[in-house]
């Protein structure tokens, strides 16, 4: 019985501190949204005056609504955004996760050339037919052709290519 009430104790303090957390997110949204509303009428007022008594040529009067009510205005938002976090973040999720995966399936046939190219890099290529054969294949696995040829100007083994791989000479 001790730990089922002391689980219940859990439950109720768990439940309490959630209860708490929205309160003060509440609290934090409607706060935020008001000193940020009275920020921006003060720093209006302020700009207006400023601007219409600069143009008649006198000396604003209300220039203190400016100087309130930027950093109200500062404050308010920064109270909203602690109020809102959570629904920010969840936005910026719902908005994020579709390009992601739209951008994940317009880059798999590049990931996958690239793999197949790092897979092949254990493989030659033949020099008649371009298709990949095992590094020490003396023959091509799919026109047969041979893979090494011997120089008629020194005699040598080298693979078949254009050039001597040791006396620099052309092979055909």
């Amino acid at each position: 019985m001790r730990e089922g009430s002391s689980m219940d104790v859990q439950e109720k303090d768990r439940a309490e501190a959630l209860k708490k957390y929205r309160r003060i997110k509440l609290a934090l949204k409607i706060v935020g949204v008001v000193v940020a509303a009275a920020g921006l009428g003060l720093a209006v007022m302020g700009f207006a005056d400023m601007f219409l008594s600069t143009a008649d040529g006198g000396s604003p009067s209300l220039f203190w609504g400016l100087i309130a009510g930027l950093p109200l205005l500062g404050i308010g938002g920064m109270l909203c955004l602690a109020g809102f976090r959570r629904e920010i973040v969840r936005y910026t999720k719902d908005e994020t996760v579709p390009v992601l995966n739209e951008a994940g399936q317009e880059l798999t046939p590049a990931v996958s050339a690239i793999a197949g190219a790092v897979k092949s890099a254990g493989e030659d290529l033949c020099p008649h037919c371009g298709e990949p054969n095992e590094k020490d294949a003396k023959f091509c696995r799919h026109c047969g052709s041979a893979f090494f040829v011997t120089c008629p100007h020194c005699g040598e083994t080298v693979k078949d290519g254009k050039f001597c791989d040791k006396c620099g000479e052309t092979l055909h």
